[in-house]
């Protein structure tokens, strides 16, 4: 009898503290702390957060569900890291133009931390005025309109190097991997405007940039829960990312070293590469924080990354525009009266955009001239 006593008070006691406990809980949620508002989101798991609700499912497409239910802002408890998932046009106008200054740092994770160097280059620098200085460099040297110009000859080439590869397999009858061509056209641009030419360990600079890519937007276990020691140890992402970072600064460091030599040697090219545009702003010292060249070598690694989302949007597109036949005559149309013939130097090649059009459907090509008609 006095066992089923204690066992009944043991009960008792259990769910009077699980009602005070909801409770609590209940009241921190209508009246958080320092007064705020948090948004409404998935219900959680104890230590993996919100993370159930992504299993199975890709993290944009689970993101994308949980919005429909729960609104454009959604607040998910991912591992013990708050995560604010915005979703609407109107919500991403208010982070990205109207308070930019607020979510101008980017959380740094472990695993940013290490390839990124603490974040000293140009993606993940903290706000303030190394992040000021860094976005005034890219603004006004690395990617001012006269640069950007500059290459207009490597994009050219590059995209001619694809059209051959693509007219040769055409004849041969063979299919074509549009994404392996896409990928190659962009990374070989990419990698002449900013060194010059291609490099000698470019598979191997490729591969840890690939690697690093998606180590930083993978879940990661150490980026999950940053406060475990155990988890770091367990997992390798951060000590992968550390190698990464110091196989492609070990390639990087090579390459500075031969355009110094360059540069001191006055034989550079007729067209300066970021590179040389970086390392010129080094050696002129002007700035108020010194650019030291870990900054210059992830500076160029940003740039590389930042490229990385070129191609599957090129792809896409591409995609949809096979799909779609009137849209792709469309756009033929206008980028053959828009872009001025290599032969000729004037704008106008006849081409079929759609029975029944009498003029070229390009407003912009219209103001410049261009009214010529299109082939019913």
């Amino acid at each position: 009898m006095e066992d089923h006593q204690h066992c009944l008070y043991l009960v008792l006691a259990l769910v009077s503290l699980l009602v005070i406990l909801l409770a609590k809980r209940r009241r921190s949620a209508a009246a958080p702390e320092h007064g705020l508002r948090l948004p409404p989101g998935p219900w959680q798991l104890p230590i993996i957060g919100s993370l159930h609700h992504m299993i199975g499912k890709l993290p944009h497409h689970a993101m994308r569900d949980l919005a429909r239910r729960h609104g454009p802002l959604m607040l998910l408890q991912l591992g013990e890291v708050p995560t604010l998932v915005v979703s609407s046009r109107e919500a991403a106008r208010e982070v990205m133009r109207t308070h930019d200054a607020v979510f101008a740092t980017r959380p740094m994770s472990p695993t940013m931390r290490a390839l990124t160097d603490g974040g000293r280059g140009i993606i993940m620098a903290p706000y303030g005025a190394h992040w000021r200085q860094l976005r005034r460099i890219t603004i006004t040297k690395l990617l001012s309109a006269r640069r950007v110009n500059s290459f207009r000859a490597v994009r050219e080439e590059e995209a001619a190097v694809m059209l051959r590869v693509c007219a040769a397999a055409a004849a041969e009858s063979r299919a074509v991997n549009m994404r392996e061509r896409l990928s190659e056209l962009i990374t070989d641009t990419t990698m002449r405007a900013a060194m010059g030419d291609r490099i000698k360990d470019r598979e191997v600079l490729l591969r840890a940039l690939d690697e690093a890519i998606v180590l930083a937007a993978g879940f990661n276990p150490a980026d999950l829960w940053p406060s475990s020691r155990i988890v770091r140890w367990l997992s390798s992402a951060v000590r992968r990312s550390e190698e990464i970072r110091q196989t492609s600064f070990g390639i990087l460091d090579e390459i500075i070293k031969d355009h110094l030599e360059r540069m001191e040697r006055g034989d550079g090219g007729e067209v300066e590469d970021l590179l040389d545009v970086l390392l010129k702003v080094q050696k002129d010292g002007e700035l108020p924080i010194p650019l030291d060249t870990d900054v210059i070598k992830v500076a160029i690694t940003d740039i590389f990354a930042g490229s990385e989302t070129t191609a599957p949007t090129l792809e896409w597109a591409m995609a949809e525009l096979v799909q779609n036949p009137k849209v792709m005559e469309r756009a033929t149309a206008e980028v053959r009266c828009d872009v001025p013939s290599p032969r000729t130097g004037r704008c106008g090649r006849r081409s079929s955009w759609r029975r029944g059009s009498s003029t070229c459907p390009s407003s912009s090509a219209r103001r410049s001239g261009c009214t010529r008609r299109c082939r019913s």
